[in-house]
């Protein structure tokens, strides 16, 4: 894509956020199998101290109350989540975390208020999953040693996903700067290996963000949804999210560069 090399015609890049360790249990074994090295973007704070995401931690502390109604205020406003049942406490969380995506213009305020939340459902519960995370297969993340493992043993790539999951579009530039270096230079320290590679947390970027990313590396993923070819922009690398309830076929045509033929020739979206 850099114009070094030849590039390989329809190649695809499996990419895995987050660092979960179930990337590396259950996942490996069919990478191996098909010679496939994935990247693992991992969070370093997260992945240090074993911290679930607050987006996990929120999922599991309402999945433990025991009304079908809980309420909260979010910035001055009531929102009801509906624990009826978990396809309506589903809908209900989906409504929410993009409501909190909208209101909120500081990542900082954001978590704090979810780590209030979070905590208050907990208290109320008590029940919390920083208590059972070692036994949750979902949400337990890889531990250094376990990624050091599949960077040398499985040929996995180890990116930053910066330190806090940070939205960097909506922190200051000592923040911004901060949650670059410090989760490159923790990856490589505790790895011995270069971190070249980037994924913006939540896709939130902008160009004084992108600027400063190229500072530190390579190339810089986001989720906005495309194909990439050679001389596109490498701090802003289009990728796809695989559906997990469409059959094989319907997946392979989502990557397909004929997918992106239709799209042009007929308008389709």
């Amino acid at each position: 894509m850099k114009k070094e090399i030849k590039p390989i015609d329809n190649a695809l890049v499996i990419t895995l956020d987050d660092g979960y360790l179930n990337n590396i249990e259950a996942a490996a074994v069919i990478f191996s199998r098909f010679n496939i090295h994935p990247t693992i973007f991992v969070s370093t704070d997260h992945t240090e101290n074993n911290v679930p995401f607050w987006f996990d931690r929120l999922d599991y502390a309402l999945q433990q109350i025991k009304e079908n109604i809980f309420t909260t205020e979010l910035r001055q406003e009531k929102f009801i989540f509906d624990c009826s049942s978990r396809d309506s406490l589903k809908k209900s969380y989906a409504l929410f975390r993009n409501k909190i995506k909208s209101d909120f213009d500081c990542d900082k305020r954001m978590r704090n208020y979810l780590k209030q939340l979070s905590t208050e459902i907990e208290l109320h519960t008590g029940k919390a999953l920083s208590q059972i995370i070692e036994q949750d297969n979902y949400v337990k993340l890889a531990s250094w040693q376990q990624l050091k493992y599949a960077q040398q043993q499985l040929n996995f790539e180890i990116g930053s996903h910066t330190v806090n999951h940070a939205r960097l579009a909506l922190v200051d530039k000592k923040t911004l700067d901060n949650e670059l270096f410090e989760s490159k230079y923790r990856i490589e320290d505790k790895l011995n290996v270069a971190c070249d590679t980037f994924c913006y947390p939540d896709n939130s970027y902008k160009s004084a963000t992108e600027k400063l990313v190229k500072e530190y590396y390579q190339c810089a993923l986001t989720t906005d949804t495309q194909l990439n070819k050679v001389g596109s922009n490498m701090m802003r690398l289009k990728r796809f999210n695989l559906p997990t309830d469409q059959n094989p076929l319907k997946i392979l045509f989502k990557v397909s560069a004929l997918r992106q033929f239709y799209k042009i020739t007929s308008g389709d979206d």
